[in-house]
């Protein structure tokens, strides 16, 4: 059972969630975060130090849902070219959506310092995934053409290419061409991963 505490937490991320998404994080203020949960706002800094940990907050919640549908498609391809291409089009895909979603966040994402950490962190975390789809394929036979211990360091600097893209993509005033993604990904995943 979750506590109280929790519980209100919780309410603030979704409130300020949802406003994020209206009006943007640099529009939308601790105030108006208050006031759509009906709370004072020493309520919020009682539970976060300023709107920017609140944000980071809903981030971690837009990540995690994002990671959980990836994983599940990834999860039903058989082959590791299939499990990588699928990894690389479908994360592609969500931030797009994410991104298109939120009116206001992809000005709010460029050239800031916390996206730079944000996207440290992200790599850091989907290395691991990506790591063991490559020990996978290592154990099955299919990816072989990396030593066992240098895959941790490959699908870092395949992740890295892979978010070069992914930021590209929010930066670009024209923004996603999934197309174009898709067919990178079509082109490249089986000739490096087949």
């Amino acid at each position: 059972m979750r506590s109280k505490d929790e519980i209100v937490k919780e309410e603030i991320i979704l409130n300020a969630q949802k406003l994020f998404k209206q009006f943007s994080l640099k529009k939308t203020t601790m105030d108006d975060i208050a006031e759509s949960c009906g709370k004072a706002k020493s309520t919020l800094y009682h539970y976060f130090k300023n709107k920017d940990h609140i944000f980071d907050e809903v981030i971690q919640l837009e990540l995690i849902a994002l990671r959980v549908l990836v994983k599940e498609k990834v999860d039903a391809k058989k082959t590791i070219s299939d499990k990588l291409s699928t990894y690389f089009l479908e994360f592609h895909k969500e931030i797009a959506h994410k991104v298109n979603l939120h009116s206001g966040l992809r000005n709010d994402l460029k050239n800031d310092k916390k996206t730079t950490e944000l996207f440290r962190r992200t790599i850091a975390f989907e290395t691991k995934f990506i790591t063991r789809i490559l020990e996978e394929g290592y154990d099955t036979g299919e990816f072989t053409e990396v030593k066992l211990e240098d895959i941790p360091w490959f699908a870092e600097s395949a992740l890295a290419a892979f978010f070069g893209i992914v930021r590209f993509s929010i930066e670009n005033e024209n923004g996603f061409e999934l197309e174009k993604i898709e067919r990178i990904s079509n082109t490249f995943t089986p000739k490096i991963f087949g």
